[in-house]
């Protein structure tokens, strides 16, 4: 556990003090989000300290400002524009005056300071004395949480207990429309292809007048994006005097010692919106919600909440007996990982969740490929609405194909918010069109484990067949090898090796997409409802399309080196030097940022998982011995400069039995913010190593995988672990599976019997 945190129990994260560093740390780490909207988890004060802060941002999430990609040297289809995710107005702003003294940390005497956050029950809760310069002093209690009952709503309490009577205590609560921004960024942070920090406002705001409560409309500058943003309070003493100043509101009273005066405060961000001429509709809706959750009151709220976070944790949990650290790292990934799922089938998951601007908000392969199997397995109506957005933007992906003069098909953006391509670097994102194969593959795994009819039929025949339409266009049959279909000029998942020839992870990727095809479109023609012949209309399908995919998966090329009998990354592998590592310093890594891409490239290296990941997607497609070899000689050259990279070098090490490393890979995958292993947790959590760090459990010890319609297991413990249970939800059933030294126990929590496979022999579960 880092020494920025204590855990008080097996829930729990507790930071005491008031250091600088301390705090600005764990802002990332408080950050609360429910996929709608998030807040990093900044003091209330914050802008009276801005060195306290790292950046106080409130995202909403697809919420983005967009300007045109400057090039020094233009070619055609290079993306066109930016699209950066922006911090809305500010709702947590909150300052406790006495005798006219502001509060922060740098004025008077402030002891006994602890915040926490308690992840079972989604709440952070502030506390602390504090003695002005006049020695006098106060208690003060906040507490602030995120609501998924009203997925607009961002819920504040404070409580303050006065120590002497007859001061004046002024309480005031602000929504900061940030026409004043500040960040402490450092400018250098800026030349890191990873970060791009808004560090100006990018969007216009005004008020709405008539509404009963606060409202602000706001739009960013260069999108057609809106959203209604309002707040309302309830403080508790009748006699305070009130001022009002704009979107600032103010409470004076007497103090009288230890009476308790508090401030309910509710924060609304609306949903977005595109049509100017809505703003009255969605205003009238905003003023609604805070009139009605005003009056239903902050004890009825909190309530609700902890109801629906208890629910959650009961379906999505893992317990692990033996490491109370490891305990409380896991349930942080799965907390962090679950607030960051857009669920109205409109917006996904960005690299960073909605913890911070990392990446601009953009959403990635990562979603499918390492955070869907948790919703999958554990939520499957969230998996479902994060799917639904890859459909929704269908049209914008066919488009891409287009330009990319591949006349059938879509093409999926590397890096986008709203479907259209925001990677300049092509290289590193237009070439990994292995992103298409990503998202056909969750597709696949989605309808295996739910057994969707109606998602099948519409969103999943949709995506499915064009995926492979796309790559059928892409590739080629080879005389030069023996016609096998071939794909070249493609990037694989190594970032380190690019625009290469048949890449060994996307020509499997393809094969199986074109065998999901032809699975899924075969299993609607059988069904032949109206439905499933609406949707064929609707793409134009032929029954031609279904040989003409399965001679291409049939032919497709898989490098291989018959000498080394190693898996080929691909083509040019290994005709390249292996890049010198002992004479690499420490300090230079990860590399992308001290070595030119080309010095990388012409070189043997890797980032993350490529040909590993793909042995894991597949693995009983390949001998343990296969996997032995081919395991060991990438392992060598991975540098896992990819927070990607670790999860999956564990789970194929407890795949091919080699445990004790399997378990260091995962620690360092289970603590990987909370330690901030990789130096930027400060800007946002890795949501794709959270994904990763249950599909170490639940692939890798547990070693579950779906073979022909059934559930496998090859569980291996490690050693330094007494148990571990999880429960999966699967085609109506929710089973929780327990693991003990030399022991797995499986128990039917809900739905029929099913039968399981356990080292290949079967068990019926009931």
């Amino acid at each position: 556990m880092s020494s920025l945190l204590s855990h008080q129990s097996k829930w729990v994260l507790q930071e005491e003090g008031i250091s600088k560093e301390t705090i600005v740390q764990n802002e990332t780490l408080f950050a609360l989000s429910n996929g709608h909207f998030g807040t990093r988890g900044s003091l209330e004060e914050a802008y009276l300290i801005p060195e306290y802060s790292y950046g106080e941002s409130t995202l909403v999430n697809g919420f983005y400002d967009s300007e045109p990609i400057q090039y020094g040297e233009w070619a055609y289809g290079y993306a066109k524009n930016h699209q950066t995710i922006i911090p809305v107005p500010n709702g947590k702003k909150l300052t406790i005056s006495l005798n006219g003294e502001p509060f922060h940390l740098k004025i008077g005497t402030t002891t006994d300071h602890k915040r926490t956050l308690d992840l079972k029950k989604g709440l952070l809760t502030r506390q602390f004395v504090w003695t002005s310069p006049e020695n006098q002093s106060i208690d003060v209690k906040i507490e602030r949480f995120v609501s998924y009952d009203y997925p607009e709503l961002l819920v504040q309490k404070i409580w303050i207990i006065p120590h002497q009577d007859g001061n004046q205590l002024e309480v005031t609560a602000e929504t900061d429309d940030l026409t004043k921004m500040s960040h402490s960024a450092k400018e250098e942070d800026s030349h890191d292809p990873r970060k791009k920090t808004v560090k100006e406002r990018r969007f216009d705001s005004r008020n709405i007048k008539g509404s009963t409560n606060k409202l602000m409309h706001i739009s960013p500058h260069h999108t057609d994006l809106n959203l209604i943003i309002g707040a309302t309070d309830t403080f508790s003493d009748q006699s305070a005097t009130i001022k009002e100043n704009g979107h600032q509101v103010s409470w004076t009273v007497e103090t009288k010692k230890n009476q308790t005066i508090s401030l309910e405060r509710y924060m609304a961000y609306g949903f977005i919106f595109t049509d100017p001429n809505e703003v009255e509709n969605q205003a009238r809706h905003i003023d609604k919600l805070l009139s009605t959750v005003k009056k239903e009151g902050y004890a009825a709220l909190r309530e609700k909440h902890l109801t629906y976070m208890n629910d959650f944790w009961t379906q999505s949990d893992i317990e692990i007996e033996g490491d109370d650290t490891l305990q409380i790292g896991l349930r942080f990934n799965i907390f962090h990982l679950h607030q960051a799922a857009g669920r109205d089938g409109l917006t996904n998951m960005s690299a960073k969740g909605l913890t911070g601007e990392g990446y601009e908000g953009h959403y990635f392969w990562d979603t499918e490929m390492y955070m869907l199997p948790f919703f999958i397995y554990t939520q499957p109506t969230i998996a479902k609405q994060l799917l639904k957005y890859r459909h929704s933007i269908l049209p914008k992906a066919r488009d891409r194909a287009r330009e990319m003069a591949v006349d059938n098909g879509v093409l999926f953006a590397w890096r986008t918010i709203n479907g259209e391509e925001a990677s300049p670097y092509y290289p590193a994102g237009t070439a990994q069109i292995h992103i298409n194969g990503d998202i056909a593959h969750a597709v696949n795994t989605y309808l295996e484990a739910t057994e969707d009819k109606e998602f099948a039929r519409k969103e999943g025949l949709d995506i499915l067949i064009e995926t492979a339409r796309f790559y059928e266009a892409y590739g080629h049959y080879d005389d030069l090898r023996d016609g096998a279909f071939v794909m070249n000029d493609v990037t694989g998942p190594d970032e380190y090796t690019a625009i290469v020839n048949n890449n060994f992870y996307t020509n499997l990727l393809a094969k199986h997409t074109f065998n999901y095809a032809i699975k899924w479109v075969n299993k609607a023609l059988e069904e032949n409802d109206e439905v499933t012949q609406q949707t064929l209309n609707r793409l134009h399908f032929n029954k031609q399309e279904l040989k003409a995919w399965k001679k291409a998966a049939d032919s497709m090329f898989l490098p291989y080196d018959e000498d080394q009998q190693l898996t080929m990354q691909d083509d040019s592998a290994f005709h390249k030097k292996v890049w010198d590592f002992n004479q690499t310093p420490k300090e230079n890594y990860p590399l992308l940022l001290h070595y030119h891409p080309l010095t990388i490239y012409r070189h043997q290296v890797n980032k993350q998982a490529d040909t590993v990941l793909a042995q894991f997607l597949f693995s009983t497609e390949f001998s343990q011995e296969q996997k032995d070899r081919d395991y060991a000689y990438y392992e060598s050259i991975t540098t896992h400069d990819s927070s990607l990279s670790r999860s999956i070098f564990g789970i194929m090490a407890s795949d091919i039995g080699q445990i004790d490393k399997a378990y260091g890979y995962f620690m360092d995958t289970a603590l990987m913010d909370i330690t901030d292993l990789q130096g930027n947790t400060k800007d946002g959590v890795h949501t794709a190593n959270m994904g990763g760090t249950w599909m170490s459990i639940v692939y890798g010890f547990a070693g579950l995988r779906v073979v022909k319609d059934t559930l496998c297991f090859f569980p291996k413990l490690p050693k330094q672990w007494e148990t571990v249970s999880f429960t999966l939800q699967f085609r109506g059933r929710a089973l929780k599976v327990t693991l003990k030294s030399g022991d797995v126990t499986y128990s039917l929590l809900k739905g029929d019997p099913i039968e399981i496979e356990q080292f290949g022999q079967k068990r019926l579960i009931k």
